[in-house]
């Protein structure tokens, strides 16, 4: 079943179809005037209003046609009837103080048609107008939003780029730290097993058998060794993945003023990317604090549930309690928050706070 189509017009196609009814009436009101003059003031009219519907001009141009039907209606009475042309154009462009020389005219000609015409003239182009600048508002609207979503995903896509970036030298870093552990550990102790081997089977060659065992005996120890070095080594090669709580506690603990740090929850098990924005979070908070406080007081909790981590962080003695705090590094902590669907909001009332909350993906 075929689905219609709704009716799609602008205000734009309805100005030009209203104005074309405009000198249907107009032309139903001059035929029975039998004055060459009348018609060529209509051919002017319809003229000047076709050229400012070809091209872009300025609106302030047609009271100069204004003014030239004015004058002819001094010698011509009935030119007066074309006026109500120009004040649905002039209401249209929202120019309507030059609307009030054509109400002055009908005033003083005082002809029941031409008021209702004017009437009717002047509410079509109000009612266009505020639609056209009621659909331009939208479009703008729909434009900013769009942009904004497209600043939104490139920030989106330069967080996922920092965060692969950031798991690729992660996993790089570990298995350099994998290779010195078993470097260190096991291969010296498994490369002199290796050669004491090749000098058993010399000294076992030569009939040198009491050697020989001396030396097998030595290869069984080192074995035993590198096992036990291995086991070590397993436990000791455990991601680590308290790095970025050790980060915040230097950080914290190396601030110009003291903290109280709480935290909650299990803070090891959060992935290196979230470390990264809780760092930048709290390097942010703390360089603003310094800028705009002289605390005596700061506290700053993490906690970590099952599917957000809550960052708050929080100081008294602000330096203006109207001082808006909206740098370049708050706008940028947001928009890389909000990239990830996480938010940052603020509180003031005896004491600033910043919340952070940051999504887990995919809870646990």
């Amino acid at each position: 079943m075929l689905t219609k189509k709704p009716l799609n017009i602008n205000p734009q196609e309805l100005y030009l179809i209203i104005m074309i009814m405009q000198f249907f009436i107009l032309l139903s009101i001059i035929i029975p005037v039998s004055s060459p003059m009348v018609f060529l003031i209509f051919i002017f009219t319809v003229f000047s209003i076709i050229l400012r519907w070809r091209f872009d001009l300025n609106p302030n141009y047609m009271l100069i046609d204004e003014c030239i039907i004015i004058l002819i209606s001094i010698l011509y009475p009935s030119a007066h009837l074309f006026l109500f042309i120009f004040a649905y154009y002039f209401a249209y462009k929202n120019k309507f103080i030059y609307i009030i020389p054509i109400i002055i005219i009908g005033l003083v000609f005082n002809y029941l048609t031409f008021y209702l015409l004017l009437i009717q003239a002047i509410v079509f182009g109000t009612i266009l107008y505020l639609w056209s600048r009621d659909n331009a508002y939208n479009i703008n609207l729909a434009d900013d939003l769009r942009r904004r979503i497209y600043e939104l995903e490139q920030v989106q896509s330069h967080l996922l780029s920092d965060y692969q970036d950031t798991e690729r030298i992660s996993r790089l870093a570990e298995r350099q730290r994998i290779a010195e552990i078993l470097h260190d550990s096991l291969g010296h102790e498994l490369t002199a097993a290796h050669l004491s081997i090749k000098a058993y089977k010399a000294l076992i060659e030569n009939n040198k058998r009491e050697q020989a065992e001396n030396t097998l005996k030595r290869v069984e120890e080192k074995i035993e060794y590198s096992l036990k070095q291995l086991k070590d080594s397993v436990q000791y090669i455990e991601p680590l993945l308290e790095t970025g709580f050790n980060d915040l506690t230097y950080l914290i603990e190396n601030y110009i003023y003291h903290i109280d740090f709480t935290h909650s929850g299990d803070v090891l098990r959060l992935k290196p990317y979230i470390w990264q924005l809780i760092l930048m979070s709290v390097k942010e908070a703390l360089t603003n604090i310094t800028k705009h406080a002289i605390p005596e007081h700061i506290s700053l909790n993490l906690a970590v549930t099952d599917y957000i981590v809550k960052l708050t962080i929080e100081n008294d003695g602000m330096k203006d309690s109207n001082d808006k705090i909206t740098g370049n590094g708050l706008r940028y902590m947001r928009s890389r928050l909000e990239a990830i669907n996480g938010s940052v909001s603020i509180q003031k009332q005896d004491s600033f706070k910043l919340i952070i909350i940051i999504p887990i993906e995919n809870g646990r």
